[in-house]
């Protein structure tokens, strides 16, 4: 118990610092998007877009969000579906939210205005909150195809739906290296070794696969395919074509940005984790959940593929190697690049 008192003690220090920071620097908390919609410039008359973003992980997602929550006429939400099945495998399994996890959201709830209560989230939510979204705003959703695995109905009406797919080689060597670190569970696994919760049975390119052909089978809808690897060889004609295909406007700006903005402030995501990752870039000086996203000001170079990887990194991407090649052959192409695998 005197170790319980202790943490909500820290806990109310911390929120009251939390509070009086965002006073002073004023702007970071808003209200939620749906009251501060702002008008459009230049596209008035044009309806808001709805774009999914969805991703394999390690393909640079969140630094792809960033860039386009450079203009202030987007919405972006932040890996929902994610969020959705993580809780929702607490509600299945009868467990209780973590104590020390539980008062991070009650501090959270009680500290920040923007965001949502992870506790309210289910799949029937977020669904019902992307398509009941009235504002003014293009709405921008980025999550990972883990977290829409086997819940396809669940998928929100009035959405266009893109996807960003990297090299499996690239992905699961940067997949290791992430996870592989002190104080991960997985420290010290192969891949193959990982729990469900990390790696899911398809590798992730086999749910992807399965959900670009939900798209264009089953509902009908075209998808847009963007390999990372040629974002990062040529943002500028790859952003400028993505946007030209999904009907949103190019900005300059979603080039190059200032590092460590703490953009997050503006996306739609648990109110527990922008406390979290705002606690982190204060303590640690940056946000090392998403390190890289958030230090740089902009596409950093594509990684090299490496000469020789660990056998379950080569298993992984070898079993992957045909979902990606076919998602490839359907990629968005720009004139100035060509092949890049």
């Amino acid at each position: 118990m005197r170790l319980v008192r202790r943490y909500v003690v820290l806990s109310i220090i911390v929120a009251g610092l939390f509070l009086i920071t965002k006073l002073l620097t004023s702007g970071h908390i808003t209200g939620s998007p749906q009251s501060q919609a702002i008008r459009r410039d230049a596209i008035a008359d044009k309806p808001p877009t709805r774009v999914f973003l969805w991703a394999v992980p390690r393909s640079v997602s969140t630094t792809f969000l960033i860039s386009l929550s450079q203009s202030p006429d987007v919405q972006a939400w932040f890996e929902p579906y994610l969020f959705a099945s993580k809780m929702e495998q607490f509600r299945l399994s009868g467990e209780s939210i973590p104590l020390q996890w539980s008062l991070k959201i009650t501090l959270a709830s009680l500290s920040i205005t923007n965001g949502y209560n992870i506790r309210d989230i289910s799949f029937t939510w977020v669904k019902q909150q992307l398509e009941n979204y009235n504002g003014d705003k293009n709405v921008i959703v980025k999550d990972m195809v883990k977290g829409i695995a086997g819940k396809f109905n669940h998928i929100p009406n009035g959405y266009a739906h893109t996807f960003l797919i990297r090299h499996p080689l690239r992905v699961f060597v940067s997949y290791k290296q992430k996870h592989n670190t002190e104080g991960s569970v997985n420290k010290g696994l192969k891949l193959t070794e990982y729990s469900s919760d990390w790696i899911p049975s398809g590798y992730f390119f086999k749910e992807m696969y399965d959900l670009v052909h939900h798209i264009q089978d089953d509902l009908k809808l075209k998808v847009i395919i963007i390999d990372s690897d040629e974002l990062l060889d040529n943002p500028e004609e790859m952003i400028k074509a993505y946007c030209k295909e999904t009907g949103l406007t190019y900005r300059d700006a979603m080039l190059n940005w200032k590092p460590n903005n703490d953009i997050w402030w503006k996306w739609m995501l648990p109110k527990e984790t922008s406390l979290k990752w705002w606690w982190r870039s204060v303590y640690y000086g940056n946000n090392p959940t998403h390190k890289t996203s958030f230090s740089q000001s902009g596409f950093g170079e594509k990684m090299d593929l490496p000469d020789d990887v660990d056998d379950d990194v080569m298993e992984l991407a070898q079993t992957s190697m045909k979902y990606y090649n076919e998602l490839y052959q359907q990629r968005l192409r720009v004139n100035s690049l060509s092949d890049s695998k």
